[in-house]
């Protein structure tokens, strides 16, 4: 009897949960309104992603389950039924504004519209997602401010707004944000002097700024910031001395602060306070002092971007010691060759087997182009050594590469062009004006079909053009002037 009354009780407890969880899952008449306001406000729906959107209508005691399968549309399934928790459509050209509605998803946990034609301004009222845990509006043409009510998302963890049309300051209510990890605003028209708040987002990984018109300096809070992974913040107008702080948050792997107005020097103990860095650039900047020998110490570095700076004495003999390296630009700086010994850092390079890129134009490096090149990796597609006062002939080893670009302009260099440069099918410009290079003009250089600019100017070069020349259907630009060159150019 016993036995038969428990089997009673738990079919009654079966089917009363049934019955609930039926009830239950009905569809909310705010998020269900949320969604048909968002669909009434895009202009253009070129995928047709959201046709599924009309399938209940306004009937909001239409199944859960129906509602859950539009496209882009998650609903949690457990603690709150036929709830919104999750909006993507990234990608899905849709065209027009963003509904302030969507405000009412109280239980929203990620947004993303990334990679659309929207516009017009951020809702304030996606502040009231206060579950809200991702908001990815990326890739939009979106204009005004960042709303000031997006400080009240207490759980937002990634935020990005980048390739924008966003202005304004960054609002300070931010600052309530302790769980932020990425905060991406790059490519608006954002600007702010004093962002010196921002440090107290300790959780940040990535912070990233870069193409908006911030001035004034870097603040020193930005070093307590201890988690960070990724710092950008090139292509503003930021000047002063970068806090040392900064360069002792030793998670960093990015680290761009190219394209402003900031000095001073690079810390000798670079390469050990930032050991995993992968990526380093000051490039156009007014830093100087010497590159520290210490970057041999990041094992990790695969691109080094020192470009346009007044960085001078030798470059380190050591610099390519652990052979990542795939970007390597120092030109447009001080920096000096005075003896064979000073250019061995083309003995540590040959070590970088991806190396891709070798730049140290526009320096004082004098002397001859070392042997060491012909060992340099084969996947090496841009040499400029231009702008220096290198001396005796042109490597033959140089035809051996994937070049795609070489300038060795305004050099010593002497001797001639070798016949066989034509071997170069793949390089689209040939910069060697402001040399004594002697000698014909190789009838090779008509092979290189894919070649847009050759400029020779300014040598010893005689004889006629050659006629090969006439083959170069993609050249854009040819510069033969200044030399004593005769006849016709084909």
């Amino acid at each position: 009897m016993a036995i038969k009354w428990q089997l009673w009780m738990l079919s009654l407890i079966k089917h009363a949960l049934l019955l609930l969880t039926a009830t239950s899952q009905t569809i909310n008449g705010d998020d269900l309104s949320a969604l048909l306001s968002f669909k009434s406000l895009i202009r253009n729906d070129p995928r047709q992603v959201l046709s599924s959107w009309d399938s209940i209508g306004n009937d909001t005691n239409m199944p859960a389950h129906v509602f859950c399968r539009w496209t882009g549309v998650s609903c949690n399934n457990c603690r709150h039924p036929g709830r919104v928790t999750t909006l993507r459509l990234s990608g899905a050209g849709l065209v027009g504004t963003i509904s302030p509605q969507l405000g009412n998803l109280t239980l929203l946990r990620v947004l993303d519209l990334s990679a659309n034609s929207l516009d017009g301004d951020i809702p304030a009222s996606l502040g009231s997602c206060r579950k809200l845990h991702t908001l990815n509006l990326s890739r939009n043409h979106l204009l005004g401010s960042m709303p000031a009510d997006l400080g009240q998302s207490s759980k937002l963890a990634i935020f990005d707004a980048g390739y924008n049309n966003l202005t304004g300051n960054v609002p300070k209510s931010l600052s309530n944000l302790t769980t932020l990890m990425k905060f991406i605003i790059k490519r608006n028209i954002i600007h702010g002097k004093n962002l010196s708040w921002m440090g107290n987002l300790t959780s940040l990984t990535h912070f990233v700024l870069d193409g908006n018109r911030f001035t004034g300096n870097i603040s020193e809070s930005f070093g307590k910031m201890a988690n960070l992974i990724y710092f950008n913040v090139r292509d503003n107008q930021l000047e002063g001395h970068v806090p040392l702080p900064i360069f002792n948050i030793s998670c960093i792997r990015f680290l761009d602060l190219g394209f402003n107005r900031l000095s001073g020097s690079i810390p000798l103990d670079i390469g050990f306070k930032l050991p995993r860095i992968n990526y380093f650039s000051t490039i156009a900047n007014h830093f100087e002092g010497i590159i520290p020998p210490t970057f041999s110490n990041t094992s990790a570095i695969e691109s080094l971007l020192l470009r346009g700076n007044k960085y001078h004495d030798t470059i380190p003999r050591e610099i390519g010691i652990h052979g990542n390296l795939k970007f390597f630009a120092l030109g447009d700086n001080m920096l000096q060759a005075t003896r064979p010994s000073d250019w061995e850092f083309f003995t540590s390079l040959a070590n970088c087997s991806s190396l891709q890129m070798l730049d140290v134009g526009q320096n004082n490096l004098a002397g001859a182009m070392p042997i060491s090149i012909a060992n340099l990796s084969k996947e090496l597609n841009w040499i400029d050594l231009g702008g220096n006062q290198i001396i005796g002939t042109i490597h033959t080893d140089l035809w051996k590469l994937k070049l795609i670009f070489l300038n060795l302009s305004y050099n010593l260099l002497t001797g001639t062009l070798p016949p066989d440069i034509g071997r170069l099918p793949s390089i689209n410009y040939i910069y060697i004006s402001h040399n004594r290079i002697t000698g014909q003009i190789p009838e090779s250089l008509g092979n290189i079909s894919q070649l847009s600019s050759l400029d020779l100017s300014n040598n010893l070069l005689y004889g006629s053009v050659p006629v090969s020349l006439g083959n170069l259907t993609e050249l854009q630009k040819l510069d033969l002037s200044v030399n004593a060159l005769t006849g016709q150019i084909p």
